[in-house]
C-alpha cells in the first residue's frame, strides 16, 4: 500500500530544526498534481516527509508512478548533507474530505510518521531538531515556491505562539495575481478576504500577519494543535475547512499568521469560476455542485459558531434567505442555479447531529470566549463596501472584455452612419406619403380645424375625463349603460394629455400614421437583420400597407393606432426572447 523512497546506507543526522511532515491529497490523477509534487521536494528547506495521499475511488497509476520514480540520492541537501526526503504514498479511497484524508493518512502512516529519516519502519524515533513536529497541508493543485516552507518556518521560529501559518496564494498561471492573503469574516460569518478580486500581486498585501483564519492549501500546522483539534470539521470540506480549523485554533488560545513571503500558486480547481490566468475545472465538479457545497458549509459554520440561543434564528433566516437568494438567481439569469440555493440549507437542517458534533467539538477545546474574535471580525459597513466593489470590479472587467478593438470602432461607426442615414430617407419617404395623401388636413387642421367624419373622436375631453371615464366603465351613449371603455382610449391618455383634448389626439395620430409607422417598422426589422437595405423596405411596404392606408382614409382611428403600435410590440417580444440587439 506504501512506496517509500530511502536512501542506501546509513542516514545522515539532519540539521537541528523543527520536524516538517508534507501531507499532499490528490483525488486521483489530476492535471496539477505532478507539477505541485515536483514543487514541493523542490522547496529550499524540503520537508523531512512527504505523505502523498490519493484518495481517489481506485489506485492512480499516474501518482503512483510519480512516487516510485522519485530516487533519493537526486533529493540530498548538498550544503547540509541532510538525509533525503522520506516519500510515502497512501490510497485513502473513503476519504471525502481534505480533512478526512489528512487524518487517515497520518493514521495509515504512523510508523513512517513518527521515525526519522533513513530508519526501519519499526526503529525508535531519533528526531534531532529541537521544536515541534509540523505538518505542512497541500492540496494537489496547490504547487508552492521554492522558498515558501523556508519562510512559514522562519515566521513560527520567531512567535513560539503560533500554530498555524498560511501562505499568500497566488493565481495558478498567466500574471501572478493574489488570491488570498489570510481570511477574516464578518459577524454573521461571510468570508472576506479583503480583496475585490484576482489583484495583480505587487506588494500590496504583505503587511498581514495576524488574521482570523487562513486557507488550508500550503498551511503550516503544529501537530500537537492538530490532533487536539482533531483536525477541521468533518462535515466540511472542500470548503470553509480552512476556517472552521483556524476559528478553533484562536479560540484554544493560539495565534493564525499569515505569511505573505511564503508563496503558493493555487488552482482552485472545485470553484468553477473564471479567475484571470487560472486553470479550474475538475471532473465530476459543476458550477451547481460548487454554489450548493459553498452555501452548505456557510450555514454549517453560521449555526455551529453563534450562540445556543440564536440556533432557531439562523435556521429560520437561512430557509427564508434561500428563496430571496432563488429569486436573485433568476433575476440576474441563472436559473441552473435556483435549486442549489433551494436545497443548501435543507441539507445542513436536516443533519441536525453534524452540527451538534461541531458545537461540542468547539466546546471542548475552547479556553477563550467567543467575543475574544471580535477584533479579528469586519463590520457590516466593510461588507457593504467590499460588495459595492465587487460589482464595480466586476462591470470594469465585464466593459473592458466587451469593449471593441479600433477596427472594430471604425466599422461601426461606418455601419452606424449608414443606419441613420436609412432611417432618414425612411422619413422622408414616409412624410412625403403623408403630404401627398393627407396634406390639406394636415394645413386645415394645424390652422385651427377640427377633424372629423368616420370614426374620428370630435369631443374635447380632457385627459382627465378620458381617466374618469375609464374608471367609471360606462359608456355615455344614448342613456348610458355599463361596459369596458375602449382600451383605445387608455392608449391615447399620453397624447390627450399633450395636446389637451382627445379629438386632437386622435387626429395626430391619423395625420402621422404614415411616419410612424415607417420609424416603428424600421426598428423592428432591426432585430431580424443587419441589412439597411432590408430594413429600408420592410419600412416602407409596413407604411403603404392597405390597413393603414384604408385606416387613415376612412378616419378609423383604433385600427391605425394598433398598426402603429404593433411594430413595437414585436420589437419588444424579440427582445425578451434574446433576439441579438441591433441599434440605429
Amino acid at each position: 500500500m506504501t512506496d517509500a523512497g530511502r536512501p542506501p546506507g546509513p542516514a545522515a543526522r539532519r540539521p537541528r530544526g523543527p520536524h516538517v511532515t508534507a501531507v499532499l491529497v490528490t483525488r486521483g490523477d489530476t492535471e496539477y498534481v505532478e507539477q505541485t509534487l515536483a514543487a514541493v521536494l523542490g522547496q529550499t528547506r524540503p520537508p523531512d516527509r512527504l505523505l502523498v495521499v490519493d484518495a481517489g475511488p481506485e489506485p492512480a497509476p499516474v501518482v503512483r508512478g510519480l512516487v516510485r520514480d522519485l530516487r533519493p540520492p537526486a533529493l540530498l541537501d548538498p550544503t547540509t548533507g541532510a538525509p533525503p526526503t522520506v516519500v510515502v504514498h497512501l490510497h485513502v479511497p473513503r476519504a471525502r474530505s481534505f480533512g478526512a484524508a489528512v487524518r487517515a493518512a497520518l493514521t495509515a502512516g504512523a510508523h513512517v510518521v513518527d521515525a526519522a529519516p533513513g530508519d526501519p519502519p519499526d526503529a525508535p524515533s531519533e528526531r534531532t531538531g529541537t521544536g515541534e513536529p509540523w505538518l505542512w497541508l497541500l492540496h494537489d493543485d496547490s504547487a508552492p515556491e521554492p522558498g515558501a516552507l523556508a519562510a512559514l518556518l522562519h515566521a513560527v521560529e520567531l512567535a513560539p505562539s503560533v500554530a498555524v501559518a498560511g501562505c499568500k496564494q497566488r493565481t495558478w498561471a498567466g500574471s501572478p495575481c493574489v488570491l488570498e492573503v489570510g481570511v477574516w469574516t464578518s459577524r454573521f460569518g461571510r468570508r472576506m478576504t479583503g480583496l475585490d478580486g484576482p489583484e495583480l500581486d505587487q506588494g500590496q498585501h504583505d503587511a498581514r500577519e495576524d488574521v482570523l483564519a487562513v486557507g488550508l492549501a500550503g498551511a503550516l500546522v503544529r501537530r500537537d494543535v492538530w490532533d487536539g483539534l482533531g483536525g477541521p470539521d468533518p462535515a466540511l470540506g472542500p470548503y470553509g475547512d480552512g476556517l472552521d480549523l483556524c476559528r478553533r485554533a484562536r479560540l484554544a488560545g493560539h495565534r493564525v499568521v499569515a505569511v505573505p513571503d511564503a508563496v503558493v500558486r493555487h488552482a482552485q480547481a472545485s470553484l468553477s469560476e473564471a479567475h484571470s490566468g487560472a486553470v479550474l475545472h475538475r471532473p465530476g465538479w459543476d458550477l451547481r455542485r460548487s454554489v450548493r457545497a459553498r452555501r452548505e458549509a456557510y450555514l454549517h459554520a453560521q449555526l455551529t459558531g453563534v450562540p445556543l440561543p440564536l440556533v432557531p434564528v439562523v435556521a429560520v433566516l437561512a430557509v427564508v434567505s434561500s428563496l430571496v437568494r432563488a429569486l436573485g438567481r433568476l433575476v440576474v439569469k441563472e436559473p441552473h442555479l435556483v435549486g442549489a440555493e433551494l436545497l443548501a440549507p435543507w441539507t445542513v437542517l436536516l443533519h441536525p447531529a453534524r452540527v451538534v458534533r461541531a458545537r461540542r467539538a468547539a466546546a471542548r477545546t475552547a479556553r477563550l470566549p467567543r467575543r475574544s474574535l471580535r477584533p479579528l471580525q469586519v463590520g457590516w459597513r466593510d461588507v457593504a463596501r467590499q460588495a459595492r466593489d465587487r460589482r464595480l470590479t466586476a462591470a470594469e472587467m465585464r466593459r473592458r472584455q466587451e469593449a471593441p478593438s479600433e477596427l472594430e470602432l471604425r466599422e461601426l461607426a461606418v455601419l452606424r452612419r449608414r443606419r441613420r442615414g436609412g432611417l432618414a430617407l425612411v422619413v422622408l419617404v414616409a412624410a412625403a406619403l403623408t403630404i401627398a395623401t393627407v396634406g390639406r388636413l394636415v394645413t386645415r387642421v394645424v390652422a385651427g380645424e377640427r377633424l372629423s367624419g368616420g370614426a374620428v373622436l370630435p369631443g374635447d375631453a380632457s385627459a382627465v375625463q378620458v381617466w374618469e371615464l375609464v374608471l367609471a366603465g360606462r359608456v355615455p351613449a344614448g342613456l348610458g349603460h355599463a361596459a369596458p371603455t375602449d382600451p383605445a382610449l387608455v392608449t391615447l391618455l399620453p397624447l390627450t394629455a399633450l395636446t389637451g383634448s382627445v379629438g386632437s389626439a386622435a387626429a395626430l395620430v391619423l395625420l402621422l400614421a404614415p411616419v410612424l409607422a415607417a420609424v416603428g417598422a424600421w426598428y423592428a426589422a432591426g432585430a431580424a437583420t443587419r441589412s439597411v437595405a432590408l430594413r429600408a423596405w420592410a419600412a416602407l411596404a409596413w407604411t403603404v400597407a392597405p390597413a393603414l392606408t384604408l385606416g387613415v382614409g376612412t378616419g378609423r382611428w383604433g385600427a391605425v393606432l394598433a398598426h402603429v403600435l404593433l411594430p413595437w410590440v414585436v420589437l419588444g417580444v424579440a427582445r425578451g426572447v434574446g433576439v441579438a440587439r441591433v441599434d440605429g
